[in-house]
Order: C-alpha cells, then sequence, then structure tokens
C-alpha cells in the first residue's frame, strides 16, 4: 500500500530530522510511530522493504554530509560521487530492513508484547550496525537527545543503547496508546519519560567532588581543506598556527596548548624537537604525523605531547582509521586510478595514555571517539580526554556538530571530561555529565583558555561492564530468532512423517 511507504519515509524523516536540526530533538521519541503502523497486516518481504525505505529517508536527512567529500576532495565526476553516496546509504538502510524483517517474524511466530519485542529488536540491530558498519558510527538514535543532558545521564550505565532502548520504549507504548486508545500505555510512556529526565535533573545537581585544575588552551585556526592538503600554503598555515597560539599563550597563559589534528603537514620525530618558535615554553599537544618501519615507509596519524624543553613526551598513533579516506581496504581489488586518490596510512597499534605534571589523559583521534567499544578500551580512568579532529572535509554542513554528540555520550559513559579541538571546529569543553561548558562556532577561527575542573575519578558501570547491555539484547533477539527456526524445522520434520 502506498500509504504504509509514505508512513515508513515519514517515521526516517522524523527520526533523522533531530540530527540536523538538534532542537527538534523531541521527535525521536515519537518519530517510529508512523513506522509501526505502516507494518500493520504487512507480510514479511514487505515489511523488509519499508525498513528499507525507512531507512533510506533517515539516512538521506541525517547524513546527507557524506557526498562532500567526495564531491570537492575525491576528484570524481558529480554523478559518480551521488551515486556512490546513495550506494553507501542503500547499504547502510539494510539494518533498518533487518529490523522490521526481524520485528515481523517475531510478531508471526512468538505470542510476545509488542513493547517488549520492538525496543529489543530495534536497539539489538543498532548494536550489531556499530559492530558491523565500515566505520560509520553516525546517527544512533540515542545521539539525537545529547543536547538535552538530562535525558542522557543513564548511559553511564549502559551506554548510548540503553538511551536508545528507551526511547523505542516510548515510541511503542505511545503507538500502542494510539492503536488501542488505552490511557495506561500513554500513561507508562508519559511516566518513563518523567523519570528519566528527573533522574537526569538530579544527577546534574549534584555537586562533583573535584581532585585538580588544569588550565587548557584551544587553538582553532579554521583552515580550509585545500589549502591545509597544499604543500603550496604550509608556511601560511603554520604563520596563522604560530600567531593564533603565541596571542593565547600570552594573554591567557595555560597549562597545556592544544593544537587540532594533523595541523601542519609535518612528521615529527622524537629525536628532534619542536621545530618552531613560540613566547613560552607552554607544553604543547599537537596533531601530527609520525614514520615508522626499516625505511620509514609506514605513515602514521598521531598526537604528539611536547614538554617545555620542545621534546617529544610521548605519542599515541590513531588505531582506527577510516576505510577509503585514510586506508584502502582490499587494495588488490580496487582500480589504481581509484586508489591513486585515497590516502595509505598505517594504523597505530598501542592504547597510549599521557602523563604530564600529574595530569593524565587519553586522545581518541577524530572518528575514533564515535566507536564506544574502542574509547572504553583506551581509556583507563584517565583526568580527562583528548579529542583532536579535522572536520573539514566535511565542509558546511552538520557533521561536526554529529561529532559532538558521540563526544557528549563518551563524556557520560565514563563521567570523564573530554576537551575536543578541530581545525575548523567545533571545539569546545564538555564536563563529566555531558554538558556543553564552552564550544565555538564551525569555521571560526578562535583560541581559548578553559579551567578545566577534573573530578575525583568515578569507575561507572559501563566502563566496568562495557556494551554488555547491547550485548544482551542481540544475544535476546538472536535467542528468538533460533527459537522460531527450531520450532520451524520441527514442524517440517514432522509434516513430512
Amino acid at each position: 500500500m502506498m500509504i504504509h511507504s509514505l508512513l515508513a519515509i515519514l517515521a526516517g524523516l522524523l527520526l533523522g530530522i533531530p540530527f540536523k536540526f538538534p532542537s527538534l530533538a523531541l521527535l525521536a521519541w515519537v518519530g517510529l510511530i508512523p513506522f509501526l503502523f505502516a507494518l500493520e497486516g504487512e507480510n514479511k518481504k514487505r515489511s523488509f522493504y519499508l525498513g528499507w525505505i525507512m531507512g533510506l529517508s533517515f539516512l538521506a536527512i541525517s547524513s546527507y554530509w557524506l557526498v562532500n567529500p567526495l564531491i570537492n576532495f575525491s576528484g570524481y565526476p558529480l554523478a559518480i560521487c551521488i551515486l556512490i553516496f546513495i550506494l553507501a546509504i542503500s547499504i547502510l538502510s539494510l539494518y533498518f530492513a533487518l529490523f522490521a524483517f526481524i520485528l515481523k517474524t517475531v510478531e508471526s511466530k512468538l505470542s510476545l508484547a509488542v513493547f517488549i519485542v520492538v525496543p529489543i529488536v530495534w536497539t539489538a540491530v543498532e548494536f550489531l550496525r556499530s559492530i558491523f558498519s565500515f566505520q560509520f558510527l553516525f546517527a544512533f538514535l540515542a545521539y539525537s537527545q545529547s543536547f538535552i543532558p538530562e535525558l542522557i545521564q543513564l548511559a553511564e550505565y549502559g551506554g548510548l543503547y540503553l538511551v536508545t532502548f528507551i526511547i523505542v520504549l516510548v515510541n511503542t507504548l505511545l503507538y500502542l496508546f494510539i492503536k488501542k486508545k488505552n490511557k495506561s500505555y500513554g500513561i507508562i510512556a508519559i511516566s518513563i519519560f518523567v523519570l528519566v529526565f528527573s533522574y537526569g535533573s538530579l544527577v546534574l545537581k549534584q555537586n562533583n567532588n573535584i581532585s585538580k585544575e588544569v588550565a587548557i588552551g584551544i587553538v582553532q585556526p579554521n583552515i580550509p581543506q585545500n589549502i591545509k592538503m597544499s604543500s603550496k600554503h604550509q608556511r601560511e598555515v603554520v604563520d596563522k598556527l604560530l600567531k593564533l597560539s603565541s596571542k593565547e599563550l600570552e594573554q591567557n597563559d595555560p597549562d597545556l596548548l592544544i593544537w587540532p589534528e594533523t595541523a601542519i603537514l609535518r612528521t615529527y620525530y622524537k629525536s628532534r624537537g619542536f621545530p618552531y618558535h613560540l613566547p613560552k615554553d607552554t607544553p604543547l599537544f599537537i596533531g601530527g604525523f609520525a614514520r615508522e618501519g626499516e625505511n620509514l615507509e609506514k605513515t602514521l596519524n598521531s598526537s604528539f605531547l611536547f614538554d617545555e624543553n620542545r621534546r617529544i613526551v610521548d605519542r599515541y598513533s590513531k588505531n582506527k582509521l577510516v576505510p577509503w579516506g585514510e586506508y584502502v581496504p582490499f587494495p588488490n581489488l580496487i582500480p589504481d586510478i581509484i586508489e591513486s586518490n585515497l590516502n595509505h596510512l598505517t594504523p597505530g597499534k598501542e592504547l597510549n595514555s599521557f602523563n604530564y605534571n600529574k595530569i593524565t589523559w587519553v586522545s581518541p583521534i577524530c572518528s575514533e571517539v564515535l566507536n564506544p567499544f574502542y574509547v572504553r578500551d583506551l581509556y583507563d580512568q584517565n583526568d580527562f580526554m583528548v579529542n583532536i579532529s579535522n572536520e573539514a572535509w566535511f565542509e558546511e554542513s552538520h557533521a561536526s556538530l554529529q561529532v559532538l554528540q558521540a563526544v557528549i555520550f563518551r563524556a557520560v559513559e565514563h563521567r570523564a571530561p573530554i576537551v575536543k579541538v578541530g581545525n575548523t571546529g567545533i571545539s569546545g569543553v564538555i564536563n563529566q555529565n555531558g554538558k556543553v561548558l564552552i564550544r565555538t562556532d564551525i569555521f571560526e577561527t578562535k583560541t581559548l583558555t578553559f579551567n578545566l575542573a577534573i573530578p575525583v575519578r568515578k569507575e561507572t558501570i559501563y566502563y566496568k561492564y562495557g556494551n554488555v547491555f547491547g550485548w544482551t539484547l542481540l544475544l535476546i533477539t538472536f535467542f528468538i530468532l533460533s527459537k522460531i527456526y527450531l520450532e520451524r524445522k520441527e514442524f517440517l520434520i514432522s509434516s513430512n512423517k
């Protein structure tokens, strides 16, 4: 039915809009309702299609910015770039189709309450997407609530997947309220929302014990990608960074100055000092390249800590590289004309942390902060985290905003402050409760110093047990499907006797 297809598209749009317009975040609490109505009376094949349609509309509005780096930096014709984008979201939309297919399969074989099955299956499939999605770790449903701190405090216990589960549960209860005209469902849905909000409010009002304080200097140089990547403009890039840094050091004298990811197209070596002059001997934490291998043939995207003597104290190299952006998967299968346009970086192998003047931090680089599994492995009860990035690839889009959404969740999951420093923005400081304390605008040339209060370390349930909530829902879904398969197999065997 055409009306069901339109309802599926509407659901995708309602769920996707908050990723472009964060002020409309509450749409996520009702956005799935049209899709649940769309599935009524449909078979499994048709449900799969409707889920795919919903996924397409959701990703088209939440993630259209993916096409920007292809158009501006790949060198491919416009038609090819658009085709790649459509292919990418078509593949990712299969997860939404899988959700609908499983939901309809369970509904047709088992008499389980809808308000139990829908949030379990949605969250399980979303968890599965976070494992197998080629590092595209954007637009998870919980992230839409990042800028309402009261609604995300439960991430301390079950990560973003617990928040997603609750959002889908409320959607499902409201759907049942509308369908059955039963006030009980509506009352329960509203009660859950109020309880979540009230709990979050209580957490935010608590006074946190502060163990220490450090003045963090942030430099957002706002250098366009075509200039940043040009060897002819490196002197211009260097001069701008040094001028901004010198001004911030002289005016605010931070304890630590941070530059963004690969701030300068330069390789730094432990045997050499920092090659530029600054007016103060403030420690520097900067992004750049490292070389490894017998002939230094391996290039690594790294972060470096320089001490007061401008010597490298420690280094961390990005472990989780972006396929197609930073390395070529299956290079033997890729045509030379395509591979020649792509980067060939080497992933790091170690989970380093930084320790200086009794202050410790870890530094997931750029897209690594999107990966909750990896950040948990990297984090070691440090004082805070630093996420350096270069989002100039995505130009004027809401990609930077979506990275910030993920950073906010990492802070709550570990109850650790995070300093985010980007080339073109967004840069800022997020406290352990996910509140954005200060931030820059995108494409703003800006420096600032912020006195970061570091709370007494607290081992969260999420840090201790990881994504056990997501794994549990995935196993429950697998168990339900296995039961259905075995019962069907037994039925067929008995029928053939």
